[in-house]
């Protein structure tokens, strides 16, 4: 444990890991099933399931999709714990990527509230960074069992953080704003490196994560800075767990989304932000089901 939060064990990153995360993604393609959530006037939805009735929904973040989590449901499946992971409109397998760009947070949680519909049996939402402030959203609207964040957009929005990240790659940020693309912050491999990963992550996580990379909506995206929680409108206790050397969502940012919420941060070793990628699957399943099962 440290001054600032709980430290959740080592993450080991020798080049080993990557290749662990392969072959589960492989064999994991094997016991998930991609299904369709059909709706009237709005974007099909692909969710990924291990199971009818599963227990956790996950979110993914900006400019990623589902298959994010295929890795980490497939040890929650060997752990016993059945999962779905949605694509919001516009990404992976999802509809709607013609109109992504008019796509809002709000347009997201509307996205994962359908999922959750659709899957009563999901009580637990797990959201990775703009997942975050969509389960938190989400968290303020229907009544679930928990929601736990990861590396989450901080109740106070990502304006700090965002200025920051830009004030050390202003061009890098600076032609992603002229395109109105968030997509093009992870190009190049030093700077999606710099801006994601930790360090001591290796070379080929890095490149796995950027083959990954899809558009986001400009519009979603910029509604980080602007669309902020209301931690007194979430029905349900928030469990907040962060890369201990992430520097997209800073210590300071994650300190006070847990402090928003009464509760303490959990911390993973030697971790940045992509902690999806970065921590083997088995740490991760473990971290998650610490949480869910806090009294």
């Amino acid at each position: 444990m440290n001054s600032s939060g709980v430290s959740y064990g080592q993450n080991s990153v020798d080049p080993a890991h990557m290749w662990i995360g392969l072959n589960i993604v492989r064999r994991g393609l094997q016991m998930v099933t991609t299904q369709f959530i059909h709706r009237t006037m709005l974007p099909m939805l692909a969710v990924t399931v291990t199971t009818q009735s599963p227990e956790i929904l996950f979110i993914h973040g900006a400019t990623a999709t589902a298959e994010t989590w295929i890795p980490l449901m497939y040890e929650l499946q060997r752990l016993g714990m059945g999962s779905v992971a949605v694509d919001l409109r516009g990404h992976g397998k999802s509809h709607g990527h013609e109109t992504l760009q008019v796509a809002g947070i709000r347009d997201y949680v509307a996205d994962a509230r359908d999922v959750i519909e659709q899957f009563q049996t999901a009580h637990v939402v797990v959201g990775h960074s703009m997942g975050g402030l969509v389960a938190q959203l989400l968290a303020s609207e229907i009544k679930l069992q928990r929601a736990v964040l990861i590396a989450s957009s901080p109740v106070g929005g990502m304006k700090v953080d965002g200025y920051r990240m830009a004030r050390k790659h202003p061009w890098t940020f600076l032609a992603a704003s002229v395109r109105r693309s968030f997509k093009r912050l992870y190009i190049n491999e030093t700077v999606a490196r710099s801006l994601l990963f930790h360090p001591q992550t290796p070379d080929a996580v890095v490149r796995l994560f950027m083959s990954h990379v899809q558009e986001e909506s400009w519009r979603a995206g910029s509604e980080m800075n602007s669309l902020l929680p209301d931690p007194s409108a979430v029905m349900c206790p928030i469990s907040v767990i962060g890369g201990s050397d992430d520097f997209m969502v800073s210590r300071t940012s994650t300190e006070a989304t847990a402090a928003a919420y009464h509760t303490q941060a959990v911390y993973i070793d030697h971790c940045a932000h992509m902690v999806p990628y970065e921590v083997e699957p088995h740490r991760l399943a473990l971290a998650i089901l610490s949480a869910i099962h806090v009294a």
